[in-house]
C-alpha cells in the first residue's frame, strides 16, 4: 500500500481534481451605433470516469472508467465589456484545464482512493497529462461585415469577428506522469514512474528569491455565412493563434524506483534513495490550444434545426438541436453524443439562458454546462 502512497506523492495528490463546454454558438450580429454593455459566463465541465461533484471524493460511488483514453475537462469564462460601431472591448477572466489519462493510470487512482489493492495480480501502464492554467485579460474584438461575398442575393451578408486577448500574469500547472507498476500478490510490488511539473504556486526550500513573471495571448476569429434565407452557416477557431510565457517558473521532476538495490565491480551491494527529485525554475512557454466549431442552422417558419461539430481537447463532439421561436422568446433542447449530455435553453431578446447535463440528479452527473449572457442597449 505505500507504493500507492508514492504514486500519488509523484502525482501530487490532485492530479484529477477537478477542472471548466465549448465556447458558445450564439450568432453574430450587425455593428449598431447605441452603446451597448455585454456579459457573458460559460462553463464546462465534463469527466468520463466520474461525476462531476465527486471528484474529490473517495471515487467511492458514479465510478465508470472508459477503455482506453479518460478525458477529463474544466473550461470557465467570464466577460463583461463594451460595444459600439462594430468594436468590442471587455475584461475576460479564463480559467482551463485538461486530464488525459490511459484507463490503467485511472484505475490505479481509484484503487489509491478506496485506499484498496488489486485483485489479482495485474500490470499497470501509467501515462497521464495535466494541464491547467488561469489569468485575466483584455479582450478588443471587431465584427466585419462582407457585403457582396454571399451567395444568395436574397441573404444576410456574412459576417466575420477578429478577436485578440491579453493575459497578465497568468497562473499555471502542467504535469505528466509516466510509469509501471506491478502488483504481483501478497502485497509485493515493482514500482518505476517519474513525474514532471511545473506551478507557479510551487514553492520549494531555499528557493532563489527572484519574481515570477507571466504574460500570454491569444487570437480567435469566427465567421456566420448566410447561405440562403433559411440556411446560414457558423465557424469559429477560438485560440487560433496563441503564446503564453513564464521565467523563473518553479519545476520539479520526480522519480520512484523500488528497485533500490545495485552491485557495483567487486559485488558489493548500493542502494539508492526509493524516491528522489529535483527543484529548479526555468523558463517556459506554450500554446493554450486551439478549439474549433462548425455549425449549420436550418430556420423554417417558427422552427430551427441546428447541427454542430466541435473539436476540443483533442475530441470530437457532435451536437444537434432543434428550436422554437414565438413572441415570449426561443425555446430549444439538443443533445451531444460525446458526453450523452442534454441541453434545453432560452433566448429572449438581449438575453440567453443555456444549461446542459447527462443527468436529472446534478448530483450524480458526469458533464454540466451554463452558456448565459445578456446585452444591454443605452
Amino acid at each position: 500500500m505505500r507504493y500507492f502512497f508514492l504514486i500519488s506523492v509523484l502525482a501530487c495528490g490532485n492530479a484529477f481534481a477537478q477542472y471548466s463546454l465549448t465556447d458558445p454558438q450564439a450568432a453574430l450580429h450587425l455593428a449598431t451605433k447605441e452603446w451597448q454593455v455585454y456579459a457573458k459566463v460559460n462553463l464546462l465541465a465534463a469527466s468520463d470516469a466520474i461525476p462531476v461533484r465527486n471528484f474529490e471524493s473517495d471515487w467511492s460511488t458514479g465510478y465508470s472508467p472508459k477503455q482506453g483514453r479518460n478525458l477529463f475537462i474544466l473550461r470557465n469564462r467570464a466577460e463583461l465589456g463594451m460595444e459600439k460601431d462594430g468594436w468590442q472591448i471587455g475584461m475576460e477572466y479564463r480559467q482551463q484545464g485538461s486530464v488525459d489519462a490511459s484507463h490503467d493510470t485511472v484505475e490505479f487512482y481509484h484503487l489509491y482512493k478506496q485506499r484498496e489493492r488489486p485483485a489479482q495480480v495485474r500490470d499497470f501502464n501509467i501515462n497521464g497529462q495535466f494541464n491547467s492554467w488561469s489569468a485575466a485579460g483584455l479582450r478588443i474584438a471587431h465584427t466585419f461585415s462582407l457585403p457582396g461575398l454571399g451567395l444568395n442575393a436574397n441573404a444576410d451578408a456574412p459576417l466575420l469577428m477578429l478577436s485578440g486577448t491579453y493575459y497578465a500574469d497568468p497562473r499555471m500547472r502542467d504535469m505528466a506522469l509516466q510509469g509501471q507498476v506491478n502488483y504481483q500478490s501478497n502485497d509485493v510490488y515493482s514500482v518505476k514512474a517519474q513525474s514532471q511539473e511545473s506551478n507557479t504556486r510551487y514553492q520549494y526550500p531555499f528557493m532563489p528569491d527572484v519574481a515570477q513573471t507571466g504574460s500570454g495571448a491569444s487570437v480567435s476569429l469566427a465567421l456566420q455565412w448566410p447561405l440562403s434565407e433559411q440556411l446560414s452557416a457558423y465557424v469559429a477557431l477560438n485560440d487560433l493563434w496563441s503564446r503564453m510565457h513564464w521565467s523563473n517558473l518553479p519545476a520539479v521532476q520526480k522519480q520512484l524506483n523500488s528497485d533500490v538495490t545495485s552491485y557495483d565491480q567487486d559485488g558489493y551491494v548500493n542502494y539508492r534513495p526509493l524516491l528522489t527529485g529535483q527543484n529548479s525554475q526555468m523558463s517556459k512557454q506554450r500554446s493554450i490550444g486551439a478549439s474549433a466549431t462548425a455549425s449549420l442552422t436550418y430556420r423554417f417558419g417558427v422552427w430551427s434545426v441546428h447541427s454542430a461539430l466541435d473539436y476540443l481537447e483533442g475530441t470530437y463532439i457532435p451536437q444537434i438541436s432543434a428550436s422554437y421561436h414565438s413572441r415570449w422568446g426561443s425555446f430549444s433542447g439538443s443533445y451531444e453524443s460525446r458526453f450523452r449530455t442534454v441541453g434545453v435553453g432560452y433566448d429572449y431578446g438581449p438575453l440567453r439562458l443555456h444549461l446542459r447535463s447527462n443527468r436529472w440528479d446534478i448530483n450524480q452527473a458526469s458533464a454540466l454546462g451554463l452558456d448565459a449572457s445578456l446585452h444591454y442597449h443605452f
